[in-house]
């Protein structure tokens, strides 16, 4: 199963923001979406969630995500979005168990999926803080595991798919490590095949060593979705980012690295 675009186009007025997009992400797979600021990342995120109107088709599961509710889409795909502005004084436990609003679970089961997406993010020994006095990157892991126990709440037969909107902008080095690779260990698990994760990042090497494809959009067209070996190719980089590069294989995985020229 999987999330599709076909002939997706967004405008602003009479600009075109979003130019004609086709592509396919599927369930089992982690897809980064990179491109320079203006490439129309949030935007494409903000498509796929159901938050903006567009031109074209999406579907999820083969289902045109225009005629889900958003409690249908709710089912299916868990948003984390560039920013989450929380100004009530919850606990965290209470900040993850809003993904669990519109479920029937009971109480011990929403405290066991709280339990269990907190310790996945590494969040578990705040679970009782009051969320507001949180640190950026605390926060940012809590909203994480927010969108975790969304997914965890409809655990059915369906594809499921993660769409976080620059997940490691705030965390320290050691977190967005650990944070990509809980990620990946999640969709590529053999009992977790019907989970996908589409995922904005801005650090080439991160998408690189953690991701399965790899989307890549300049002024809002797709320039390529494929592979981080055929995607990071030095001259569509230089031409994508006006940036010169040199590409190597990482040591451990024989993925490809990128180090700017000085």
């Amino acid at each position: 199963m999987s999330l599709r675009a076909e002939n997706l186009t967004v405008r602003f007025g009479n600009k075109i923001v979003l130019d004609d997009l086709n592509f396919v992400c599927s369930s089992g797979e982690m897809t980064a979406i990179v491109g320079e600021n203006g490439a129309g990342k949030s935007t494409l995120m903000n498509c796929l969630s159901g938050a903006l109107n567009f031109e074209g088709l999406v579907t999820l599961n083969n289902r045109p995500i225009k005629s889900m509710s958003i409690a249908q889409q709710a089912q299916y795909r868990a948003v984390l979005p560039q920013h989450s502005t929380i100004n009530f004084p919850l606990d965290v436990r209470e900040i993850v168990r809003l993904a669990l609003a519109l479920t029937s679970l009971s109480h011990d089961d929403q405290e066991a999926i709280i339990n269990d997406s907190l310790k996945l993010v590494d969040a578990r020994q705040f679970v009782n803080r009051d969320y507001l006095k949180l640190s950026g990157g605390e926060k940012q892991r809590v909203q994480i595991a927010r969108v975790l126990a969304q997914l965890r709440a409809y655990d059915h037969e369906h594809s499921r798919f993660l769409l976080l909107d620059e997940p490691t902008s705030a965390l320290d080095l050691k977190h967005q490590y650990a944070i990509l690779s809980m990620l990946r260990e999640l969709c590529s698990a053999a009992s977790m095949r019907d989970i996908g994760a589409l995922v904005i990042l801005h650090d080439l090497n991160l998408a690189s060593l953690y991701c399965d494809k790899v989307l890549l959009l300049k002024g809002g067209t797709l320039i390529k979705h494929d592979t981080p070996r055929i995607v990071f190719e030095g001259s569509r980089i230089n031409d994508t980012f006006g940036i010169n590069v040199f590409i190597d294989s990482h040591p451990d995985t024989q993925q490809p690295y990128l180090v700017p020229r000085i």
